[in-house]
């Protein structure tokens, strides 16, 4: 007997002769490199930034050092948070960030920024997916730690966690936030 399943959101639909049963798909941790715009959480460092990137704007308040990024058209913002130089987070998301004032647009802008690259598995998504293509490409996620936030952990760590933030406003991903602590 011939087994068939079906993947329909969110749900693994198993049908055989005369039988459907179905699934709630498990919680899926990812396993691929937390990055962005060619850098990689918790592997790229500051220099490697610039580098590919431009200057950007620097911040720099008691310790935490952070670059902004904005891309050619003024639509989005990429941001990264440094530890001892390190890259600990990748914040992608719609609109000017908060930490950049109007008189900061030029210097932050970067042509090697494109806000519509993709990520997920597969680079199936980007900002503006929906829930269901989230929850399609990644499975439901491990926690919510507010409404409108689904974290996803990285299964392919060796000792310290690494994970990201998907941020909805509506039905639409507006922000992406990979992690991956120094400890």
């Amino acid at each position: 007997m011939k087994l068939i399943g079906v993947l329909h959101a969110g749900l693994l639909v198993v049908l055989w002769p005369g039988a459907i049963l179905a699934e709630e798909l498990p919680k899926s941790p990812v396993c691929w490199p937390l990055h962005f715009a060619g850098v990689t959480a918790s592997v790229n460092v500051e220099a490697e930034v610039q580098r590919l990137l431009g200057p950007g704007i620097l911040r720099d308040r008691d310790g935490d050092r952070s670059r902004h990024y904005v891309d050619s058209t003024h639509t989005a913002t990429l941001s990264f948070d440094f530890s001892d130089s390190l890259v600990e987070q990748i914040t992608v998301q719609e609109g000017i960030g908060a930490d950049l004032k109007p008189g900061d647009l030029k210097r932050a802008t970067s042509k090697w920024f494109d806000p519509k690259e993709r990520f997920g598995n597969w680079g199936a998504l980007h900002l503006g997916s929906s829930r269901d293509e989230v929850a399609e490409n990644l499975g439901m996620p491990q926690e919510k730690p507010e409404p409108g936030q689904w974290r996803y952990q990285s299964k392919c760590t060796c000792e310290l966690p690494e994970y990201f933030t998907v941020y909805f406003k509506g039905d639409r991903v507006t922000k992406i936030v990979f992690s991956a602590p120094s400890g």
